[in-house]
């Protein structure tokens, strides 16, 4: 069968720079039959997202701090090593756009971009 795609956005952290609930180690792994690739649990799922949302809020607002670094540490232990790869990825591309953006709308936020609408003149 196929997977589903969860997104969760950055803004959704309790506290930049907090520590994240997360709901425990990585430790367990399901493993489909015959596959050789471990299946992350929801819980470990969540506690992935979680780790990650409060790792990009505190780089937003206190990037090189001491807790920055203690939630990067925490990201990196919850979310298997290719979904780092990819989350930094696609975060890096979403703040290219996001840059883009602006300075195409002269310095305005374009909210036509972030809500699938268009501006009317």
């Amino acid at each position: 069968g196929g997977h589903q795609h969860t997104s969760a956005r950055v803004g959704h952290a309790a506290a930049p720079c907090s520590s994240p609930r997360v709901s425990g180690p990585r430790d367990r792994v399901a493993r489909t039959r015959g596959s050789p690739r471990p299946l992350m649990l929801h819980e470990e799922r969540k506690a992935c997202y979680e780790a990650r949302d409060a790792y990009f809020a505190c780089v937003l607002v206190a990037p090189g701090r001491r807790q920055t670094k203690v939630l990067r540490r925490a990201y990196e232990k919850h979310c298997p090593p290719s979904w780092v790869t990819h989350f930094d990825a696609k975060r890096a591309e979403d703040g290219k756009l996001a840059a883009l953006l602006d300075t195409r709308g002269g310095g305005e936020k374009n909210t036509a971009a972030t809500s699938g609408t268009t501006k009317q003149k």
